[in-house]
């Protein structure tokens, strides 16, 4: 009778249809159904609705932990370890590593493995979105330097990077791997094609570099895109004030809600209790013509319009 057998550590032989095979040739973490001694199938434990593509091209895991550049004096957070890929090959590299893993499964892998990979891997079964990003709930230090990185599954890209702009947890850099058009919108510039609203509200906190691709190939499976590595360092001085935080993200959203409309007509709509010939003065002191649209506004353009537009709201 066929028996299911554990998750598979990397590096340990398994009997494979008579021959003895490095259980790194498989996905770790995959499980093998044994019959008469011999592993048969493998099932990757991957769930489609996490959005899970697991890294496992060694070359390009050691790029991206290359490019981390962590120092012994930091300590990181990974956000879903997943089966320990990126996990094993920064623990040694910083003072302490958190990883933040949502499903239970592997965070039990994640847990059993982390000792083999160094004393300071300490595993957290959390979803990001929904955790504090402030230091006392992630029980760090006041002055303790931290790093963020993660391969983040695709549909949790923009609310995790908004939560962590607002939040205002003071880090060194995040280095993440994400999808390679959402990298693109994040680090574009006034009146390119994908600058737009995730340009503008990280734009006020964050600035982007793009760092290189990872193509599809390099992961299992391999999603329907090109993966792109981004460094994220806080500005010295935010662009907005965190009692402007509320205003600010109201007047992007609106600004950019119909992206075919004047800045004036968004606003209107956005801002009803606000007269038109209002709005409209407001953009022309601004220095903005009222027939431009949201795409030719600036970061800093967009933190000046929304704090005129509180102060005609208080006015």
């Amino acid at each position: 009778m066929a028996t299911t057998v554990g998750w598979l550590p990397s590096g340990d032989r398994i009997r494979v249809g008579g021959l003895h095979k490095l259980a790194d040739s498989f996905v770790e973490g995959t499980k093998g159904v044994l019959h008469g001694g011999d592993v048969i199938c493998f099932r990757a434990m991957t769930r489609a609705k996490l959005g899970q593509h697991w890294l496992v091209d060694k070359r390009a895991t050691g790029r991206i932990a290359d490019a981390i550049e962590l120092r012994e004096e930091e300590a990181c957070i990974e956000i879903g370890g997943g089966r320990g890929a990126l996990t094993r090959v920064i623990a040694s590299r910083c003072k302490r590593l958190i990883v933040f893993e949502i499903d239970s499964g592997w965070a039990e892998h994640l847990r059993k493995f982390a000792p083999s990979w160094g004393g300071n891997v300490e595993v957290r079964e959390a979803d990001a979105l929904k955790i504090e990003w402030d230091r006392t709930a992630l029980g760090l230090e006041p002055v303790e330097p931290l790093v963020i990185t993660g391969n983040l599954p695709y549909y949790i890209t923009s609310p995790l990077l908004l939560r962590l702009a607002y939040s205002g947890l003071d880090f060194r850099r995040a280095i993440l791997l994400i999808q390679k058009e959402v990298a693109e919108r994040i680090a574009s510039r006034p009146s390119d094609h994908s600058y737009g609203r995730l340009s503008v509200s990280l734009g006020a906190f964050l600035e982007t570099e793009i760092l290189f691709n990872i193509p599809p190939a390099a992961f299992k499976p391999p999603p329907k895109v090109t993966s792109t590595l981004i460094r994220m360092t806080p500005r010295k001085t935010p662009l907005v004030e965190p009692d402007l935080v509320d205003t600010f993200e109201r007047t992007v959203q609106v600004a950019f809600h119909m992206r075919r409309k004047t800045l004036k007509n968004n606003l209107h709509a956005g801002f009803p209790e606000l007269p038109v010939a209002k709005i409209e003065d407001i953009i022309q002191r601004m220095g903005v013509s009222p027939s431009a649209r949201a795409q030719e506004v600036t970061v800093e353009g967009f933190a000046t319009l929304s704090r005129m537009l509180r102060a005609e709201k208080n006015a």
